[in-house]
């Protein structure tokens, strides 16, 4: 009887799906949109239905409760109520801002950027050999601590450093619209790990709705990134450009696009590590991350705020 093999024991799932929400930005102003999706993924299911009841009405300052729900198929659930807070139009200028940016308190236009250039320009310079080993940790997959996330195609794929097999430096400003200047081709900030193949057909595109001879789309999930990405650029270096006609050197686009995705895809919880992650190396960070409405308060007289 010892020699017959024993059944195997099916392991019982008990763990519930892990639940993502679209956006994490927990209050709004009056006359605001909000979406109010999720998503959510089980470690045995995969992918699961997430559903949300509730509303918020942005026309009615208050707070609104909103409950989101995934179930896997062994019955587990996850269910999470968050707090949505319809408030008054805050004022930016009265704004109490972390320490680092004391000296942009109470500005906006052509004085927030100078200020902000001064802020940020006080940096440690790190090169772009040793930004190899850096991305890694930037752009880490919260999911998996040994991968990362690429920034075009959103693969998770290996975080180590194989000579550009797998992953290389992906330049958002390109580096020939950046005279290949060695000082801003290193800059952290800028740099994103890409898939190769995905690189090399972005190459030195700009950004735009449709993918072009000229321009490149990227994934909605990055709209937001890049465009904060090239806004960090013309703050941190003076002779840079945004503009709405195809870019020469010195210059990046589209602007007008740019400032939509902006609005279209918030700051979210990876672009906030990465941030702190390139700080802990650079010593200078992304105001446009920190601080999402210094956007507005900078390019408020373009046309895409005055249409």
């Amino acid at each position: 009887m010892d020699n017959l093999l024993k059944p195997a024991i099916t392991p019982v799932d008990e763990t519930a799906p892990e639940i993502t929400l679209n956006n994490e930005n927990y209050s709004y102003t009056i006359g605001d949109s909000v979406d109010i999706g999720c998503t959510a993924y089980d470690d045995v299911d995969g992918s699961v239905p997430c559903t949300y009841t509730g509303s918020i009405d942005t026309n009615t300052l208050g707070d609104y409760d909103i409950t989101y729900s995934a179930t896997d198929s062994s019955g587990n659930t996850n269910t999470l109520i968050i707090t949505y807070s319809v408030v008054e139009e805050i004022d930016y200028l009265a704004m109490d801002l972390d320490p680092y940016y004391d000296n942009a308190e109470g500005l906006s236009g052509e004085t927030l950027l100078i200020a902000l250039r001064t802020i940020i320009n006080d940096y440690t310079f790190v090169s772009y050999d040793d930004a190899r080993y850096i991305l890694d940790e930037t752009d880490q997959d919260p999911n998996n601590p040994n991968n990362i996330i690429l920034v075009y195609t959103q693969s998770s794929v290996s975080g180590t450093w194989d000579a550009g097999a797998t992953w290389n430096r992906e330049h958002v400003w390109p580096q020939s619209l950046l005279g290949y200047d060695s000082t801003m081709s290193a800059d952290l900030h800028n740099l994103k790990p890409a898939d190769p193949g995905e690189n090399s057909s972005r190459s030195n595109k700009y950004f735009d709705y449709i993918g072009s001879t000229t321009t490149y789309e990227p994934p909605d999930e990055v709209k937001g990134d890049i465009a904060r990405i090239l806004f960090y650029m013309i703050v941190m270096y003076d002779y840079l450009d945004l503009v709405d006609t195809e870019p020469t050197t010195y210059e990046m686009g589209l602007l007008e696009v740019l400032l939509a995705w902006h609005d279209q895809d918030p700051v979210d919880d990876f672009e906030r590590n990465r941030n702190d992650v390139i700080y802990s190396y650079q010593n200078n960070r992304n105001p446009f991350i920190d601080y999402e409405h210094f956007v507005e308060m900078i390019f408020g007289s373009h046309s895409y705020y005055n249409n």
